[in-house]
């Protein structure tokens, strides 16, 4: 906005078919700065978290933490992520068909930086809680040795997203007009804050899982943990033969007739890596 001002008059005396080369260099032949300054300092008013504040005696129970205890950040920064996937129920694997992003960035300065900052946090998330899964030796790996030796410690183990997992149609966008008073020319942080918009697309796994538990008969609320690996997706759908291999894995046959304790187990097996 100050570059844009201080260079009002040169485009008015050029014209509007002055290209913006010949805007730029009239403008540094008549000695106008071209670049931007700003400073900005924390109010300190607006920084402090007493995490050991006791409660006062006329604050309600239902009233959060924050409002008495301090102001634990300067501002928030929120997003909303929509996703649409396909699973294949015999493999397990996945594909992300679409991914649409709202972010509230502030008055951003550069709006392509932020998009590009947007895009790379949400494949993390997205790796993060779909494919990128720790393992190391522990009662459930007793193979890996020695004990707690980690065992996904490069690419061949532990998989991070590559070109073919980003969403094959993928739109990101930046709410417009948004002021932030407390930052640096109204603007906001985006480094990290789009990380977690990256695990909706687990929950539209989750959802697809759901819809194909009920056409195998299963219905009702299911726990699926993360990330949601090809091994997960495959078990979670709970047909005749992932109830099976489940059922030999708890620890029971597979012809299918199981006691209700063996059901149960079945019902409530969780494939995980270690945690």
């Amino acid at each position: 906005r100050q570059i844009l001002g201080r260079l009002d008059p040169v485009k008015a005396k050029l014209g509007p078919d002055a290209s913006f080369a010949e805007v730029a260099n009239a403008a540094f032949m008549s000695r106008i700065d071209l670049s931007a300054h700003g400073f900005f300092r924390l109010d300190d008013s607006r920084c402090g978290y007493d995490f050991a504040a006791a409660k006062p005696d006329d604050v309600g129970a239902d009233v959060p933490e924050n409002s008495w205890k301090g102001q634990p950040f300067n501002y928030f920064t929120q997003g909303v992520a929509f996703c649409e996937v396909e699973i294949d129920v015999l493999s397990g694997n996945h594909r992300t068909i679409r991914s649409d992003c709202l972010v509230d960035v502030g008055s951003s300065i550069n709006p392509a930086i932020d998009i590009g900052q947007i895009e790379g946090a949400f494949i993390q998330g997205m790796g993060w809680s779909t494919i990128e899964e720790v393992v190391y030796s522990d009662d459930d790996h007793t193979w890996v040795r020695p004990r707690a030796k980690l065992f996904t410690t490069g690419p061949g183990t532990y998989k991070i997203p590559a070109f073919n997992d980003v969403p094959e149609t993928f739109n990101v966008g930046l709410m417009e007009d948004v002021d932030n008073p407390f930052a640096v020319h109204s603007s906001k942080a985006i480094g990290e804050p789009p990380f977690f918009l990256g695990a909706s697309v687990f929950y539209a796994i989750k959802d697809a899982v759901q819809s194909a538990r009920k056409a195998f008969g299963k219905s009702g609320y299911f726990e699926m943990r993360m990330p949601a690996t090809s091994e997960r997706i495959r078990l979670h759908c709970s047909d005749e033969i992932a109830s099976a291999a489940i059922a030999k894995v708890c620890g029971g046959d597979d012809g299918g007739d199981h006691d209700d304790a063996m059901k149960k187990a079945v019902e409530h097996y969780q494939p995980h890596g270690s945690y």
